[in-house]
């Protein structure tokens, strides 16, 4: 999404670390301050129009996330998962976290799946990996309001290729500055109800 004549443009980059056995991650949550820019008592908030995530990997060559999860040292199947989203409502399991969740402003899944020649451990008998990435346009394209922080979620489960690490997760977003009305208050809370 193209930069508007009244938009900011925010960046945060937050760390998350990856269990050393399972290369799991529970939910953990980031905090991106929006103290600058948003009031209830101004009425000044923000239309959220576009947020983008960058998963990184610093320990790993140019600091990318690897395009395989998995370390492929187990024969069989073997699957790795990553959930990051932007929130205003922090949720306690990250199962119940989805497109249709109240205050869910956009979410991004990575899924690898790999599937392993049982005699001979180390070559991969095919990998499939997938991006879902629901964007703020997708589920919010005229902007979503906030008046509080925004919550940045990551969870991971079986990470192997990653063990052991301090991940980090770059972030920025588009936002136009705005008055909030009681009419735009009162549309928040019923989605915060919605579901």
């Amino acid at each position: 999404m193209a930069k508007g004549s009244r938009d900011v443009i925010l960046r945060d980059r937050l760390q998350f670390d990856i269990d050393a056995v399972t290369g799991d991650t529970a939910l953990v949550y980031g905090r991106v301050d929006m103290s600058d820019y948003v009031s209830i008592v101004k009425n000044e908030g923000l239309a959220i129009k576009e947020i983008r995530f960058q998963p990184r990997a610093p320990d790993q060559v140019l600091g990318d996330w690897p395009q395989w999860m998995i370390d492929f040292t187990a024969p069989g199947a073997e699957s790795a998962n990553l959930k990051i989203f932007a929130t205003t409502t922090a949720y306690e399991n990250v199962a119940d976290v989805g497109i249709g969740s109240p205050n869910v402003i956009c979410l991004l899944n990575r899924q690898c799946t790999q599937l392993q020649d049982g005699a001979a451990p180390g070559l991969s008998g095919g990998t499939v990996t997938e991006w879902n990435w629901y964007g703020t346009p997708d589920l919010h394209p005229e902007g979503y309001d906030i008046v509080t922080d925004l919550l940045i979620g990551v969870a991971a489960n079986g990470v192997t290729r990653l063990q052991g690490t301090t991940a980090e997760l770059d972030i920025m977003i588009i936002a136009e500055p705005k008055k909030i009305t009681s009419k735009d208050l009162t549309q928040m809370l019923t989605q915060a109800q919605d579901l």
